[in-house]
């Protein structure tokens, strides 16, 4: 065929056959055609590939799945294969070797623990989330005070600062260190009607002031 389509070509010009570069390139462009393949060769090429990989994956898993079948089968004592057995057994000696277990562990950043340590961890977890919401409720309720006091206190202030300049109450001639009667000062004697009457600052201090040497001259 290759022949027949050099002479047909090398005839089809006038003085072809007397031209050895014009049969030079029909050659060189038949070989060309030759070697390179087809649109055609490449799409099938790709078909047959991709059908051999997915033979090859079906392959595999059907594999795998008929194995774990099996092995779970012998485990079930529905049938008994003795490679299978051998395997399980094997697994379980791994899985139940400390250093194993640890270099899983580690590697896969996972912690494994039995039923039981499971629900202890569990309780323990759960019972910290309720402590954590007890003791935020407690917080609350303590902040809540707090600014009760807060406002109290600005209430008391505003009122004691009234009364400080109450002209005839005289609060600011009010004389702390001053003596009372003998030893005991001025102060001395507010502190003690506060601790034992639970008497108001200002009701103490007008008390005190009912003798003169707790007055300011």
């Amino acid at each position: 065929a290759f022949a027949a389509t050099s002479t047909s070509d090398s005839f089809s010009a006038p003085g072809a056959g007397k031209n050895p570069v014009f049969l030079a390139k029909v050659i060189a462009r038949k070989v060309l055609a030759l070697l390179a393949p087809s649109d055609e060769e490449d799409v099938t090429q790709t078909g047959e590939m991709i059908l051999i990989l997915k033979d090859v994956v079906l392959g595999i898993s059907l594999g795998v799945l008929t194995i774990s079948i099996l092995i779970f089968l012998d485990h079930r004592g529905v049938v008994h294969f003795q490679s299978a057995h051998d395997f399980r057994n094997t697994a379980f000696q791994l899985l139940s070797d400390p250093e194993t277990m640890a270099n899983i562990e580690e590697s896969s950043d996972l912690k494994f623990m039995t039923i039981a340590e499971y629900e202890s961890k569990r309780k323990e977890i759960d019972g910290v989330v309720e402590k954590k919401a007890h003791h935020e409720g407690v917080l609350k309720k303590r902040t809540e005070e707090v600014e009760a006091k807060k406002k109290e206190v600005e209430g008391i202030k505003d009122e004691y600062e009234k009364l400080l300049g109450n002209p005839l109450l005289q609060l600011n001639s009010y004389c702390g260190s001053c003596s009372w009667t003998g030893k005991m000062t001025c102060d001395g004697r507010v502190q003690f009607l506060k601790d034992k009457y639970n008497t108001r600052p200002i009701a103490a201090k007008l008390n005190a002031m009912e003798h003169e040497s707790c007055i300011k001259k």
